[in-house]
């Protein structure tokens, strides 16, 4: 339900997508799906009952809707989520979310959609960076006023106004680049972090399914992923959002008298 009108109002639809209700869903059967993938890798879970998973993890076969039908009934999103993927798994179903806690899940599908972010956010500001080299360029010999404390000053030229910019753009794209491995990273460590309901193997387990994912494997963790990873990015964005907000304010405000 929204509650401000930046959740409606604006932001771009494929971001939006990203972090709706139906996002979540799809990268949360992903999830499940890569789990048993790596379980089947590992002859824990025949490839026939893989099959089985894999064609079901679908969002239209597992729709978000029966799993928040099921959620209302058990209070409890992951435990809807694989009850709705055992009733369409049939026979297979008993493979579901072998061995995982509902963290393993969560934190790993919410790593797929900061991964998913992060590639959209270096599109776009690699599209920036060169369109404003453009523009710097073009302008590299136009006189403009300088500023000091919001006051005319000295002479410079256009050209040189937006290179500035174009270098805080540039280390805002080269932190970016430095995190994303950081900000990527998901778990399958289960409820403690040891892996104790997989057995032996389970760091292997975990590997496979984070590569399978695209995800970084933790060093270790809890029975959640660090969130100072998830804050590194968050601060990252308010970081490029202060840099937008300078330059408009240095396009819209004329010098003071």
């Amino acid at each position: 339900m929204p509650v401000s009108p930046l959740d409606y109002r604006y932001g771009r639809d494929i971001a939006k997508e990203i972090w709706s209700r139906e996002g979540r869903h799809a990268r949360s059967l992903e999830v499940e799906r890569a789990l048993i993938w790596a379980h089947s890798k590992m002859g824990r879970v025949s490839p026939e009952d893989y099959d089985a998973v894999a064609e079901i993890s679908d969002p239209g076969i597992v729709t978000a809707d029966r799993v928040d039908e099921l959620e209302a009934e058990t209070k409890h999103d992951i435990m809807a989520l694989t009850k709705a993927m055992a009733e369409a798994a049939g026979d297979a179903g008993w493979c579901i979310h072998l061995g995982a806690t509902s963290n393993d899940i969560v934190d790993s599908a919410v790593a797929l959609q900061i991964r998913d972010s992060i590639d959209v956010q270096r599109q776009s500001l690699v599209g920036l960076i060169l369109n404003m080299c453009g523009i710097a360029e073009r302008e590299s010999g136009t006189v403009m006023l300088g500023r000091t404390h919001g006051q005319a000053a000295v002479p410079i030229t256009f050209g040189l106004k937006v290179a500035v910019w174009v270098d805080e753009m540039r280390r805002h794209l080269v932190r970016l680049e430095e995190m994303r491995p950081r900000c990527i990273t998901g778990k399958f460590l289960g409820a403690v972090g040891t892996g104790a309901a997989q057995g032996e193997g389970a760091l292997e387990l975990q590997s496979l399914i984070l590569g399978d994912l695209g995800l970084e494997v933790p060093v270790a963790t809890t029975q959640v992923v660090g969130r100072d990873r998830y804050i590194e990015w968050v601060g990252w964005m308010a970081n490029v959002a202060t840099s937008i907000e300078k330059i408009l304010q240095e396009v819209r405000n004329p010098p003071e008298d």
